[in-house]
C-alpha cells in the first residue's frame, strides 16, 4: 500500500499554510513597481516562493512514502530549553554568553555530549553574530554582562 501523507507531504503542507498566511498579511501593503518596491513586494515574493517550495515538497513525497519516525523528545526538550534560555539571558548575561549556553544546552540533545566540538560551534556563532549583528547592523545589542 502505497502511502500519501507522510513527514514530506506534512512538512509541504505547513508552507503551504504558511505561505498563504505570509501573503493574506502581504495583501495589507503596497506592491510598488519592480523599480521602486514597495513594502508588501518582498513579503509577497517570499510567500510565493515559500508556496511553490511548498507544493514541490508535496509533489516528490509520493516517492518517499515511509512512515514516521519516532519523535526524539529529548531533542524535543533540549532545543525548546535552549531557545527559551537564550531568550532569557540575552539581556541580562548578553548575546555571547546567550549563544554560548543556547549552543551547550541544544547539545544536551545528542547522544554523545562533545564539549570541544560545542565549544567552537559557539564561539563560531558568537563571532558571526557580533559582525553580522552589532559590525554589520549597528544592532544596539550587549556583548557581555559588563558592557554597557
Amino acid at each position: 500500500m502505497h502511502r500519501i501523507i507522510n513527514r514530506d507531504f506534512l512538512a509541504g503542507l505547513l508552507c503551504l499554510v504558511i505561505a498563504a498566511l505570509v501573503l493574506l498579511q502581504a495583501y495589507a501593503y503596497d506592491m510598488g513597481t519592480l523599480r521602486n518596491m514597495g513594502p508588501g513586494y518582498l513579503p509577497r515574493f517570499l510567500g510565493i516562493s515559500l508556496a511553490g517550495l511548498g507544493a514541490i515538497t508535496m509533489v516528490f513525497s509520493a516517492k518517499t512514502a515511509t512512515a514516521f519516525p519516532v519523535l526524539n523528545y529529548r531533542a524535543l526538550v533540549c532545543i525548546t530549553v535552549g531557545i527559551i534560555a537564550f531568550a532569557l539571558l540575552m539581556r541580562p548575561a548578553g548575546l555571547f554568553l546567550a549563544t554560548i549556553a543556547l549552543v551547550y544546552i541544544c547539545g544536551l540533545s545528542e547522544r554523545r555530549f562533545r564539549p570541544v566540538k560545542l565549544g567552537a560551534l559557539a564561539l563560531a556563532l558568537c563571532v558571526m553574530s557580533y559582525l553580522i549583528f552589532i559590525l554589520g547592523l549597528n544592532m544596539p545589542i550587549r556583548l557581555f554582562p559588563w558592557s554597557f
